[in-house]
């Protein structure tokens, strides 16, 4: 009973819901089923007369009432009006089944709503009493692990408090230790600060003699510096009158001067473009003329370079002939091919030869230059101008 309570405290909600809907389904019942019977009522007090009228009509035999028979279409309204009342009755009687119906049908479901909330408070109350034992066994379980981990402090405090007694015993003697040596050491500094004092106040009388010397050699500097200034300031304004004064003489002087020279620089520019009209004139005719000259100069240089080139050609194959007809051929000598440079003097004398490359073998080598020195002197040019100091020509005597 408790459970199903606090069940309905949980979900009160819906228990105020599904109240609120059964009173609304027992009005609707009561108030549809009377409005139906209130309008059948009516209905039928509404149609009495006729009904009876009618009734009343089929059970005479003969027309012996003194009331004046009723027309046919009369009696034929009156049956119509009398089979649409019956169709209405039996319309609102199938009306009253059906919500009599569908009230129970929603009956029938409250009750498999309630039977299922009733399912599920009981589930949600066993539910609940797992979760109350699963409860009790962890704080069962947590019970004894908390006795065992205040065993395992108490044990753990027994050991700390051990160990801060040993160790209270070491910061004694450590303490002990730190006094002796704060000792040694206030002594030390004291010392130290009676020494650092003495050395300060030679130091500072010391200083001060030096500020003092400072001070004096700074103003005496200070005092010269003034003066310095003073006759700098004196001097800078005398130049300056001076050289405002040279300024304006030198820029009269310069504007005087820029006119004389524009004068005789205009003079001269018209003279210049005078004489260099007429320089030009005479230049092109000089040019024509030299051109001519030098057309007929390399003609005759070219005939003159071709005479000399035959006459070098000779000049150098009669030296070559010479040197080759002193030759003597080494053993086994054949097809011997080589430049030789010769040094002379104008008169022919050889002072020097050069082998620009072997001739074949060192004892060929030897033998050429033998030639040459026996060749001295050489042959002269034919004229002075062909003489050369050094004489190169290819040694081939088997050509």
């Amino acid at each position: 009973m408790l459970d199903l309570l606090e069940k309905m405290g949980e979900h009160w909600r819906a228990v105020v819901l599904a109240v609120l809907l059964h009173v609304l389904v027992a009005a609707f019942l009561i108030f549809g089923i009377q409005f139906f019977h209130d309008s059948a009522s009516k209905g039928n007090r509404g149609r009495s007369i006729i009904e009876a009228s009618v009734v009343q009509a089929s059970a005479q035999s003969t027309p012996a009432s003194s009331e004046p028979a009723q027309k046919p279409d009369q009696q034929q309204n009156e049956q119509a009006t009398a089979e649409a009342a019956k169709k209405q009755a039996e319309a609102q009687k199938a009306a009253r089944q059906k919500a009599q119906q569908q009230a129970a049908e929603k009956a029938a479901q409250q009750k498999a709503a309630a039977q299922q909330a009733r399912q599920e408070a009981a589930q949600k109350a066993a539910q609940q009493a797992a979760a109350e034992k699963a409860k009790k066994q962890a704080a069962e379980q947590k019970a004894k692990q908390e006795a065992a981990q205040k065993a395992k402090q108490q044990a753990a405090q027994e050991q700390a408090e051990k160990e801060a007694a040993e160790k209270a015993k070491q910061e004694a003697a450590a303490e002990q230790a730190r006094k002796a040596a704060q000792a040694k050491k206030q002594a030390a500094e004291k010392k130290a600060r009676e020494e650092a004092k003495a050395k300060k106040k030679a130091a500072e009388q010391k200083a001060q003699q030096e500020a003092e010397a400072k001070k004096q050699a700074a103003e005496e500097k200070a005092r010269k510096q003034a003066e310095a200034q003073k006759k700098a300031a004196a001097e800078k304004a005398r130049k300056e009158a001076e050289a405002k004064k040279q300024a304006a003489e030198e820029k009269a002087r310069k504007e005087a001067e820029a006119k004389k020279q524009a004068a005789e620089e205009k003079a001269r520019k018209e003279a210049e473009a005078k004489k260099k009209a007429e320089a030009q004139k005479q230049a092109r005719e000089a040019a024509a003329k030299a051109d001519l000259q030098k057309a007929l100069a390399q003609e005759a240089a070219g005939r003159q370079n071709a005479v000399n080139q035959k006459a070098m050609a000779r000049y150098v194959q009669a030296i070559q002939d010479k040197v080759e007809g002193n030759w003597i051929r080494p053993p086994g000598a054949s097809n011997i091919s080589c430049k030789v440079k010769v040094t002379q003097l104008p008169g022919g004398q050889i002072t020097n030869v050069q082998l620009l490359g072997s001739c074949g073998s060192a004892a060929i080598d030897r033998s050429v230059k033998q030639a040459i020195y026996k060749s001295d002197p050489l042959p002269t040019p034919p004229s002075d101008n062909l003489f050369q100091s050094e004489i190169e020509f290819t040694f081939k005597p088997d050509q």
